[in-house]
């Protein structure tokens, strides 16, 4: 079923652009980091420079950390995704479900997402939208 599933992984990244690949990366990335809950991988994908709903950096980091140690371990699919990049701005845009536990009792989780990710010093970085 892995093999399967990387199989179609490169499939779907061959009509891909080089920067396109490199944002699923770091989508790939931010899934491992939350079905590891590892704060450590995921606090290196967001930018200094993240600032969304009134929230930066150091506050989305915290919020994160906090919240992968209450929770444990996410299961996280995205239901596909749209990549599109404009020189050193990228959105990504798509659908999730996820489950997590919360106080030893399963949450099911679906709904749509716009991460937005800046390239800075060559590294892409979620810069909004988590």
């Amino acid at each position: 079923m892995r093999t399967l599933l990387a199989a179609l992984f490169l499939l779907a990244l061959a009509g891909c652009t080089p920067e396109q690949r490199t944002v699923e990366e770091v989508m790939r990335q931010r899934e491992q980091a939350l079905a590891t809950a590892d704060a450590t991988l995921y606090a290196s994908l967001i930018s200094p420079a993240y600032r969304d709903k009134g929230v930066d950096s150091r506050a989305k980091r915290e919020e994160l950390s906090q919240t992968l140690a209450s929770f444990g371990p996410v299961a996280y699919r995205s239901l596909g995704r749209d990549i599109a990049v404009h020189g050193d701005s990228a959105t990504v845009t798509g659908r999730y479900a996820m489950k997590v536990t919360v106080a030893g009792k399963p949450l099911e989780l679906a709904g749509e997402e716009t991460i937005r990710l800046r390239r800075d010093a060559g590294d892409w970085k979620i810069v909004g939208g988590i």
